[in-house]
């Protein structure tokens, strides 16, 4: 990647589009693998029809059965937006970027999830591995988009597993004279098929995929080595296990300086965390 940085020194911020927040009742229409161990729910039916998902990292709230009884626990929806957790009952929840949409697809409205199946016997893994045709699924979102930044030359995209569908919105998204560079951290060889959709489509794409192997997902500093020797882009956004990314953060704001405006990095993930909220702070050390 070419080093353009030195033209930028702050961008405005992302622009943030809200859309009200609502409970969707939706049907499994299909199920594929993008990626040996990625599932793709899509999901259809008429309450999708009003949904928007403008930007890249735009997510819905999928409301998930519980693994062992198979009850499904779904909030309501207050008069001011927010949601309400029933009293009874376990709420299991994930959040999903929202991979595609479709207004009107083959059987109406749909939506797209894919769900990385890492075998750990939680409530998402363990009902994506065994989702089919005509189960029914409960989606909360979105409640507002972030669209691409303005006025960038060159994007670095950082990731895991759990982020590569946002990276694939990314590169639908990004104007094509945009330089983008990806680093995606992944366990063997198969997983890079995710991308091979997008390959191709792209004038200035570079792609490292970064392969672990046995180590277990977020034990690694595959993506912070790899982060550390590219030249610092115009933005650059990273996703993936919260502990992994504190020292990529650290290394783009504190030791480059770069400014917030510039960075955005995300946990989507922690390691030993169930249902981590991905709004809370990555490093509460070094707050921005």
């Amino acid at each position: 990647m070419s080093d353009t940085s030195a033209q930028v020194t702050g961008l405005a911020p992302r622009v943030k589009v809200h859309h009200g927040l609502a409970l969707r009742h939706t049907t499994v229409v299909q199920v594929g693998r993008p990626a040996p161990r990625t599932a793709r729910i899509t999901l259809g039916g008429p309450e999708l029809e009003d949904l928007v998902s403008l930007g890249p990292t735009g997510h819905v709230k999928v409301y998930l059965p519980d693994p062992v009884t198979g009850e499904l626990a779904v909030p309501m929806v207050r008069t001011d937006g927010s949601l309400h957790r029933p009293a009874d009952g376990t709420v299991h929840v994930r959040d999903y970027t929202v991979r595609a949409h479709r207004a009107a697809g083959p059987s109406g409205p749909e939506i797209d999830i894919d769900m990385v199946l890492h075998g750990d016997g939680g409530p998402a893994a363990s009902w994506a591995a065994r989702a089919a045709t005509g189960q029914s699924l409960i989606l909360a979102g979105p409640k507002s988009s972030k669209l691409v930044p303005e006025g960038v030359r060159s994007v670095l995209l950082g990731c895991d597993e759990s982020a590569l569908p946002a990276v694939a919105r990314w590169l639908e998204l990004l104007p094509q004279d945009v330089t983008v560079m990806v680093l995606a951290e992944v366990s063997t060889a198969g997983d890079e098929s995710y991308l091979d959709d997008l390959l191709g489509a792209r004038p200035h794409l570079d792609i490292a995929w970064l392969h672990r192997g046995e180590s277990a997902p977020g034990t690694t500093d595959l993506l912070e080595r790899a982060v550390r020797a590219q030249p610092p882009a115009d933005f650059t956004w990273c996703a993936g296990e919260a502990g992994s990314l504190v020292g990529v953060r650290r290394h783009l704001r504190r030791e480059l300086g770069l400014p917030a405006s510039r960075v955005e990095i995300t946990g989507y993930w922690r390691r030993g965390v169930a249902d981590f909220d991905h709004h809370s702070p990555l490093d509460p050390k070094d707050p921005d």
